[in-house]
Parts: structure tokens; sequence; C-alpha cells
């Protein structure tokens, strides 16, 4: 039973990391020089991957794609430990393009380690806690993804990231956070959406080999989950529903799709 609840609850193994690998996890930090990076227990709980090198990936795929704008206005919606915003805060380039960045998280102690540690270092990245209910990641959340608003005007954002965000939910949340970003949007702004995506049934249960080993054989609606007993843990989607449910949020895809570990999609307003 204890078993079965830590596979589904990430507050749960974080608990069993911050008492048992944070202390080793600090000093090895400290003989590499990486006290800049948060703590395991928070490192884990989005993948564990090289801090630097996840955050310096997405910086340049963000000026490949031409993203970054002077005076532009980002939101990082499911911003995690802050990978890929202390990359952008600590860049010096970005620092000149004067861009403004809130990042949004529905788990308190990242948020916190943010603001501790990010803040500080560049006052125009800001991070706040949105209280949505989340099985695994929030399960006493007050507020539900269904129905959430984001606390920010029409046209604010240049640029909104949900990165592996929508790989982790279900369709009618889904819905409601594609409906948001269409509306916090600028004109001329992007979105930079990744999922996991399928083609028809067929291929999404036999698993593809970009998807680094997941396997989606549980149908639900217009998704395929991968497990029946936690669906959040892992959720793909038909691409042709996920590009018209984003039409019919005021979104629409900016050609061509790209494939990968996780599927990239950027939208536009239309």
């Amino acid at each position: 039973m204890v078993i079965a609840w830590l596979r589904r609850s990430f507050i749960g193994r974080r608990w069993v990391n911050r008492f048992s690998l944070d202390l080793p996890d600090f000093i090895l930090r400290a003989f590499t020089g990486r006290l800049h990076w948060p703590p395991y227990s928070l490192r884990a709980f989005v993948g564990g991957a090289n801090f630097d090198t996840v955050g310096h990936w997405f910086l340049e795929e963000f000026r490949g794609l031409g993203l970054l704008q002077e005076r532009g206005r980002i939101l990082d919606i499911g911003c995690g430990c802050g990978r890929i915003a202390f990359a952008l805060a600590m860049d010096a380039a970005v620092r000149k393009l004067e861009i403004e960045y809130d990042g949004m998280d529905i788990d308190r102690a990242n948020i916190q380690w943010c603001q501790r540690h990010i803040t500080p270092r560049n006052a125009s990245f800001r991070f706040y806690l949105a209280d949505c209910a989340s099985p695994s990641y929030n399960p006493h959340g007050q507020q539900a993804p269904t129905t959430y608003q984001f606390p920010f005007s029409d046209g604010k954002f240049d640029l909104i990231l949900l990165i592996s965000v929508f790989t982790h939910m279900l369709e009618d949340e889904m819905r409601q956070y594609l409906s948001e970003a269409a509306r916090m949007l600028t004109p001329n702004g992007r979105v930079y959406a990744t999922f996991f995506l399928f083609q028809n049934l067929d291929e999404v249960r036999d698993g593809l080999k970009r998807h680094a080993g997941w396997t989606f054989r549980h149908t639900c609606r217009n998704a395929a989950v991968s497990r029946l007993d936690y669906p959040n843990h892992a959720v793909a989607y038909l691409e042709s529903f996920v590009r018209d449910m984003a039409f019919r949020s005021g979104l629409r895809v900016i050609e061509p799709t790209r494939y990968g570990s996780q599927d990239l999609l950027l939208f536009e307003r239309h």
C-alpha cells in the first residue's frame, strides 16, 4: 500500500527525498560549484535532469525560434523549480532585452524556492502559486483546473510556455488552459506547448520510440493514458483533436509540428 501511494504521490516521494537525499546532494553541489541549483527533492519533482543543461537548451530553443523579443512579457505555466527561469534571468543577452517573466506553478515548495533564489537575482522575474487541485502535485488545492482563471489581463503576454503541462492534463483541463492562453496572448504573441501526440490508437497503444518508452494503452475520450489508477500520470492526445480544440479556443498552429520526446506545437491567435 505504501509503495503504491508513493508511486502516485510526488509529495510523498519528495519527503522521502528530502530526508534521505537532500543532504548528500547539498554536499555534492557544494563541491561541484552547483549551489545555485535547487535541492534534489525539488529537481526530482520535475524529472531530475541537469538543471543548467535543461535551462540552457530551452534558452537556445527560444532564440532559434525567434521567441525572445525586446521588452517581451513571458508567462511560464508550470515553471517548476525554475530551470528555464534561471537560465533566462541570468543570461546577459536576455537581460539587455528587458524581458519580464511571470512563473506559475501549483506546487508551493517550487514557487517559494524560485521567489527566494531567482527573483533576488533579477527583479523582472516574478513567481506565484496557483492553488489548483492535482491528485499528485497539489491534492488539497482549492481551485479546479477545469475552471481556473489566471490573474492576468487580456492580451498581456507575448510568449506563453506550457512545457510538460498538457502531458499531465485531461481533456477538460486542457481546454480551459488553452482558452486562458488565447485570452492572455497579445495579437502577435506565441504559445509554446508540448504534448505526447499520436495519429491513431494503434500507434499510441504500441508506443512511439520518440516518446522515450511511454505507452498509453488505456483510451479516455479523445486521449490515452498510461495508467488507469492515476490517469494524470502521463496523457497522450490525438493530434487532430488538439488542433481542433486549440482552434475552438482561439488559437491556430504555426506549422509544422515538431516531433520529439515531447511533441511541440506553436500557436498564435486567429
